[in-house]
């Protein structure tokens, strides 16, 4: 095998030590965060304890309070190159693509997305392009000292993208956002802020594959990313995660969302691959008028583990906002799933649902739900259910009376299961995919 400095790279640091962190920022310069926001992040990330809201027994496989880091390539830089893998697949426009944390241009924004005034690029040049922008976007949304792994993320930040939309400014076709990881952890940073009246579809797309050659690519591939999203008065924003990391993938994000007034979000997730994700939603309505819908899904195969949290934040009155969850686990899959609705105390008026379903396809599969309602107020509603469960033997008869097998009977039971999420996805080929990626998981199951 050809090792990484035979190869002719230039030999990475490993870790995410101080020593780590003055080799980033000697190789790549402050970028979009400044230096000491950057060291002072990595206090915190050594400092706080890992948050761990739902505890597993002894069968739990992973474990982030045991997580080794020492190994990661940090400040390992393998040129990127175009790969239609990355691209928009008919979804949209590819606006922005990055290998490795470091960020490329692959497309240019349309002449009308310019006419227009919407601002896109990497997020280590825009603050210096358009710094006025950005500094009203940054950190509105995210306060990193209260996680671990989100101080983490900012220190090592060396990727990501920023999408500005003026306002009164509609932009129809979908933004695509492109990450993939093949040699070194990946710290994406995606900052996305939208004007008064405007509106934008952006689809994150997060890609690690194991079709390539051995020596570039690291046994296992780390993301640990902070998505930011900034929705101004009336404005409308419609941003989906598309997760399908290869099975030997490490993720971590932190997703954080903050709504104007009469502001609407709809915020969808799904978790397709990896090995361990971990996805943690907040979406503070802070103005009245506000409304979001969150949408996840995951199934967890093989020995995949998947953690999501999602928290929806009623922080003004006459707000509103619907969680729809849907998750499967088959073979030795696992999943925990925590969702809460927190109605402050001036939130009065406010109306919000939160409903999560289970599905168990093996014996072996586990998955955990914990809904949960915070009310300070009076005169809201409010209502959150959960279900764990595996199909039904009625369900099952009455497709075999249909003409099924009992195992394509199955199938088709748990392909609709997700249905009610897949719904709310935006666009029919995203939606597809989508059912395509679910197909190939069911055709491997028991």
């Amino acid at each position: 095998m050809v090792s990484l400095s035979e190869s002719g790279s230039r030999q990475a640091t490993r870790g995410v030590s101080k020593a780590a962190l003055d080799a980033l920022l000697e190789g790549h310069g402050e970028g979009a965060i400044p230096a000491q926001m950057r060291y002072d992040a990595l206090a915190r990330f050594e400092e706080l304890p890992v948050r761990q809201v739902l505890r597993g027994g002894r069968s739990w496989k992973q474990d982030l309070s045991k997580l080794d880091l020492s190994g990661l390539r940090t400040d390992f830089h393998y040129g990127p190159e175009h790969d239609e893998a990355l691209g928009a697949g008919g979804l949209g426009t590819l606006v922005f693509s990055q290998v490795d944390g470091d960020g490329a241009w692959y497309t240019t924004p349309t002449d009308r997305l310019v006419e227009g005034g919407v601002l896109i690029a990497q997020l280590n040049a825009a603050r210096e392009m358009w710094p006025e922008q950005f500094n009203a976007a940054f950190a509105r949304a995210v306060d990193t000292r209260d996680d671990k792994f989100a101080s983490l993320a900012l220190a090592f930040q060396s990727g990501g993208v920023f999408i500005a939309v003026p306002d009164d400014v509609v932009v129809d076709e979908p933004l695509i956002i492109a990450y993939e990881s093949l040699a070194a952890a990946t710290f994406p940073y995606t900052l996305v802020s939208l004007g008064k009246n405007s509106r934008v579809t952006v689809i994150e797309r997060i890609i690690a594959r194991e079709s390539v050659e051995p020596w570039i690519r690291e046994p296992e591939s780390f993301f640990c990313g902070i998505t930011e999203l900034v929705a101004g008065d009336g404005a409308k924003l419609t941003y989906v995660v598309d997760q399908h990391a290869s099975a030997d993938s490490r993720l971590i994000f932190t997703r954080r969302a903050t709504l104007g007034a009469n502001a609407e979000l709809s915020l969808c997730d799904a978790e397709i691959g990896g090995e361990h994700s971990v996805n943690r939603i907040r979406v503070s309505q802070n103005s009245a008028g506000s409304l979001s819908n969150v949408t996840a899904f995951f199934f967890a195969d093989a020995d995949q583990h998947v953690d999501l949290e999602t928290e929806v934040v009623h922080a003004a009155g006459s707000t509103q906002s619907q969680t729809v969850i849907r998750s499967a686990g088959t073979q030795r899959g696992q999943g925990r799933y925590l969702g809460n609705i927190k109605i402050l105390k001036a939130a009065h008026g406010a109306n919000a649902s939160l409903r999560d379903d289970a599905l168990l396809l093996s014996k072996e599969a586990h998955v955990d739900s914990v809904p949960a309602l915070e009310i300070a107020a009076n005169d809201v509603k409010a209502y959150h259910g959960a279900t764990v469960g595996a199909i039904s033997e009625d369900e099952i008869f009455y497709a075999q009376t249909r003409g099924l097998e009992r195992s394509e009977a199955e199938r088709m039971i748990a392909l609709g299961f997700f249905e009610p999420a897949l719904s709310r996805f935006p666009g029919e080929p995203l939606r597809e995919e989508l059912r395509a990626a679910l197909r190939a998981k069911l055709e491997i199951a028991p």
